[in-house]
Order: structure tokens, then sequence, then C-alpha cells
């Protein structure tokens, strides 16, 4: 899987940072890659970046799509027309320190980190796009210990949704864990959890700056550029070492066995009724746009 010609890559958060790097790559090994972003402007740039590198290998389709929409990702899975998805990037996300909630009413941070990459797979699978041929690789993060701020439980929609900041972003990244976990089980796939550790990117951009300005010391050394992210998301995306239908967890050092706290499958079915329920109120949420 190493040479991706004539393979099908869909990159969430494709157009900034750890996803536009992964759009490059992927098109390097050959792939067809569509990358959905928010941003106009960001789309463009990366079309004019892609158009002026004169890349021959890899078409370069970019879609706009607020992927914190539940409406929005019905639509744009809706809109892919395409027969298969082969390789599956999900790296859209965002750091909030406070309470900001979407037009359907979902907490900001839980709806763009999570939410919507938990629908973009329901919706994938559900119409044939996404199957045994299809390898996720998982943006979190995704760790040998689960940070105690992570360590939450799924009991019901309310408790879910009544999380925010900090405590909101770190729920996102457990449930992206464990939505790692459950997804050779639920749609075919194999899967790979991967955590990038501090990167050069926008995803502080809702942080208010003089918190950016405090924490920068902390994350100076460690933090690595974009693309170096990038090179280890698509290693990712094309070892063969990672077994049809199952599901593994990597970071910058390697790979690491699955936490059980993430293999807790009492936990994943809880956090897939919770998923379910807040998408339900989401879509039937009247000031809502119609999916589809």
């Amino acid at each position: 899987m190493s040479d991706l010609t004539g393979a099908t890559a869909v990159v969430t958060g494709g157009t900034d940072g750890i996803g536009a790097a992964t759009v490059r790559l992927l098109r390097d090994r050959g792939a067809d890659v569509i990358a959905i972003g928010r941003s106009a402007a960001k789309a463009e740039a990366l079309r004019a970046q892609e158009a002026a590198a004169g890349r021959d290998r890899g078409r370069l389709d970019v879609r706009l799509a607020d992927l914190g929409s539940m409406a929005a990702v019905v639509r744009a899975v809706a809109a892919l027309d395409i027969e298969r998805v082969d390789v599956v990037v999900q790296a859209v996300g965002v750091l909030l320190t406070r309470a900001e909630y979407t037009e359907e009413g979902l907490e900001k941070d839980f709806a763009i980190s999570y939410l919507g990459r938990y629908l973009f797979l329901e919706e994938a699978h559900r119409t044939g796009l996404i199957g045994t041929q299809t390898r996720l690789v998982n943006l979190a993060a995704s760790a040998p210990r689960i940070p105690r701020i992570a360590q939450v439980e799924f009991p019901s929609a309310d408790e879910v949704a009544a999380r925010t900041g900090m405590r909101a972003h770190g729920q996102a990244q457990l449930a992206n864990d464990l939505l790692t976990a459950l997804a050779p089980r639920r749609y075919g796939i194999s899967a790979v959890g991967y955590g990038p550790g501090a990167v050069d990117t926008n995803i502080r951009r809702e942080v208010p700056a003089i918190a950016r300005a405090l924490l920068r010391p902390f994350y100076a050394l460690a933090t690595r550029r974009p693309e170096e992210a990038a090179a280890d998301v698509v290693a990712a995306a094309t070892d063969q070492r990672v077994e049809p239908g199952t599901a593994s967890f990597r970071n910058r050092r390697g790979a690491f066995p699955a936490p059980a706290y993430v293999t807790d499958e009492r936990r994943q079915h809880e956090l897939l009724g919770v998923s379910a329920e807040l998408v339900r109120r989401a879509l039937d949420r009247p000031t809502a746009p119609s999916p589809r």
C-alpha cells in the first residue's frame, strides 16, 4: 500500500496544518485526494500551492464544508460522488477554552473535533463508501496513558453536552480514541489512532492571545512542523504491517498497545449511543439547515 496510485483518499481538515501537509504527501504517493475544509481562503491557497508545485501524480479536489455542522457533514458525504474511499484521514479539530456552541446547539469543540468525524464515518459506511479496503487514520491526543482530564464517561447526551472548555476538548480526544478502537468492528475497516503531539498549526486559533503566549514556552522545544506529523500520518496510512480489520495506535515515538480505557466495550457502546442522540438533536433542531 506504499504506492497509492489509483487509490482515493479523503482528508478532513485538509486545507490547513497537518491535514494540508498530508494532502501533499498523499498526492506524492499517487493518491487522488479530496480535501475538505471550512475556509474558502485556505481552500484557494491550497489549490494555488498545489498548482504551483506542478505535481503530475494524484488529482486534487478541494471541497468546502463546516464539519462542526452535522447537516453539512451529511451533505459533504453525499456529494463525494466516488465509488469508494481507500484512505480516510480525520485531521479536523479545534481547541476551545471557553463555552461556545454551533448553530445546531452543539458544544463547538466536541462537534468539530469528534462528532463530525463520527458522523462522516457513519454516512460513508451507510452509503458503501468505506469497507474492508479502507484505512482510517484518526488524529487525536492518542497516547499510552489517558490524561486525567480526558478520563470521562459518556453516560448521557445531556452530561456530555454540558461539558465545556478543556473538559469538552478532553472528552473529544478520548472519544476519537474510542472511535478508532471500535471502527473495525462497526465499519469493517482498519483503523490507526495517531497522536501527533505538539505541532505548529492553527488548532489553538480560538485560544485567547494571552493564553497562547503563556503556553508557548511549554511547547516550543517539543513542537514539530506539520510536514513532520504528516509524514507519520502517511506512514500509518500505508503501513503494510497493519492487518485488515484491526485497530492500532501510535504517536511520534511509534506504536503502543491500546489503553484498556479505550478498548472497554461498555464505554464504546455508551459513546455510540450518546453520539447518535446528539446528532439526532442537531439535525432535528428547527434552525438547522436540511442535510438533504
